[in-house]
This record gives C-alpha cells, structure tokens and sequence, in this order.
C-alpha cells in the first residue's frame, strides 16, 4: 500500500509497504478520506522542532534518523475485524486516528463509527473539531459573552463554528482575506483582518462597546498572542490553542498586561477521559451539532485533491497561498 512520509525538510514522498495487520481486538480498514491538520502537518514537512534545543519533532518524539508519516485524520471503511471483536461488522465506516495511507489498522478502543446524517468528508476532521472545542470550554466564557479568534486556519475555523454555535458574539481575525470571507461564511459576526485601519475600534463597536471577554489564539504567532492580551478586557482570558516555534520579543507578563489582571492559558483538546466534557462527550455533541444543522464546517474545506497530490499541497501550503484552508484528501 501507499504510505505518505516526510524525511527532512520539504521532502514529503510515498514508500510502499504492506497492509498493516489485524490486531484481535481491532479492525483494518481502506481509507476513503484523510484531513490535514495544516499547522502540525506543515510544520512537520518544514521539519521544525516543538522544542527550544531541536530534538523533538513532536511532544514526546524525537526526530527520526529516517522517514516519519504524517497526518492523523482518516475515514475509512472496515475491511477487516479481529477475533475479539463484537461491535463492528465488514463495511463499517469509521473514523481512525492514522496517518496518510491506503489502509490504517487500530484497536476498537480508538475508533468509532459515523453516524448517519454526518457526512464522511466533514468527518474526516474531527480531530480538529476536538481541539477547536476544547479550546472554547478551556476560555469557559458566558452565555452573551464576546469571543475573539485570532488566526483563520482549521483549528480557528472551527472555532468560529462552534463559538457560533454555542450562541456567543463571535468575531474572526486573520491576515488572509479568504479565510476572512470563510469565517463570515461560518458564522462570524464580524470577520476582519488586522490590516484593516481602525480594526479594534471596529472590534469594540460590533461589541456594543465591549471588549472581548474570551480571546482564542490560534494563529501559530506571538504577534496574535500580543494582539489578545492587548484587545481582551481586563479580568478577561487569552486561550493559546496553536503551537509555536517563534519566541516573544515582548513582556507578557509586563506593563501593561499585569495590571489587566489576565489569565494565559494553553490548551490541548478535550478534557482528560472520564471528565464530564472528555472526548467522547465532546465527539457526540459535535455530532449532534453536525446532524441538526448547528454547525457547518463545509465552508473551510477548500480543496478536495486526490492522495498523490499531497507532496503538492504541502508545496503550496508553505508557500502559503491564500486561497488554502481546509483540505480533504480522497484515496
């Protein structure tokens, strides 16, 4: 089978090896799409550590002496059921934490089915959709509160989607002038770029005069962390949703952010399993949200490629070509 890899920087290519096993308390099945997650898998291809010293590809794994997969967002349809399974039958399909390849094989523990009314291509991103809401339950804002996000990329356009379906007053911010329109499209009540002149006090008049009280960062930039931490109110919360490699070349703790009383905090998905809003909670109110037209995500996904373009699209995504958001990959 074909298997997507990244072995240094910019070199993304396939290798071919075998049909992964099946395990006895697990299934195999053929993907039909995968997602990319642009900020990791980007990163990934620029072969850029999470670390300050550049030993760590990702949290907890090192940079490999060859090549390493990339993605973890699959759909696919089961082809394969081990001895011990009970719950899933031949042409299931289900979502599957696995890079980007023909056939992905895991235990039933972390996967779990599509249900209907949910289509497979918005599916294939809920990984993402996990991040985003848990980075709006992370800001813990008020029901009539008003919700800054910073950087339009998928986590952002998520949580545009779900700040609007959670009622808030949602304003999107981002450089990129499509992914501005696609977050007007998604539900913000206000979209704007910071290149617009006068853009706070247009933040601040769309609030009725208000700051925000909730700022998500989800812009991969310490400019975009400044920008919150100036913009929300004081008393207010400043959620880090993105990884960064850049450093600050400011004070955030300083004049003028410590006297505003703050609150900085970093967050990475869901809550911890058996937490009231764990993954699995958070997974089947997404997909409530999804079969009652709540939310919509299919604004984002921009472009649907076949999986032999992925080295192309990554190409293009460093680049950073503005018409580039979502991107769905048929196999």
């Amino acid at each position: 089978m074909k298997r997507l890899v990244v072995e240094g920087p910019k070199n993304a290519y396939f290798q071919d090896i075998d049909i992964p096993s099946c395990p006895e308390n697990g299934i195999v099945a053929k993907a039909l799409f995968t997602a990319i997650s642009t900020g990791t898998e980007v990163r990934v291809y620029r072969w850029l550590p999470v670390d300050p010293e550049g030993e760590y590809l990702h949290g907890g794994q090192k940079f490999p002496d060859g090549p390493v997969e990339n993605g973890y967002c699959m759909v696919g349809e089961v082809i394969e059921i081990g001895s011990e399974v009970t719950d899933y039958s031949i042409g299931d399909v289900v979502y599957m934490g696995e890079p980007h390849q023909e056939y992905g094989s895991s235990v039933v523990d972390n996967i779990f089915k599509i249900p209907a009314g949910v289509s497979y291509e918005v599916a294939a991103f809920m990984n993402v959709l996990h991040v985003a809401q848990g980075a709006i339950r992370d800001g813990n804002p008020k029901p009539g509160e008003n919700v800054l996000i910073l950087g339009l990329g998928v986590v952002g356009l998520s949580a545009v989607a779900f700040s609007n379906a959670f009622g808030f007053n949602t304003v999107a911010m981002d450089l990129n002038d499509k992914r501005v329109e696609i977050a007007r499209d998604m539900g913000a009540g206000l979209s704007i770029s910071p290149s617009t002149p006068g853009y706070a006090k247009k933040i601040k008049e769309f609030f009725n005069g208000q700051d925000p009280d909730l700022v998500i960062e989800a812009a991969s930039s310490w400019r975009a962390i400044k920008t919150g931490l100036d913009l929300v109110r004081p008393d207010g919360t400043v959620i880090v949703v993105a990884r960064h490699t850049d450093k600050p070349d400011f004070d955030p703790v300083g004049h003028p952010y410590l006297s505003k009383k703050l609150t900085l905090k970093t967050s990475y998905g869901p809550e911890l399993e058996g937490s009231r809003w764990d993954k699995e909670a958070s997974r089947e109110f997404t997909f409530d949200l999804l079969r009652k037209n709540k939310m919509d995500i299919k604004p984002m996904i921009t472009d649907t490629i076949s999986w032999d373009k992925i080295p192309d699209i990554y190409d293009r995504l460093d680049k950073e070509e503005q018409d580039i958001a979502g991107v769905l990959v048929k196999w």
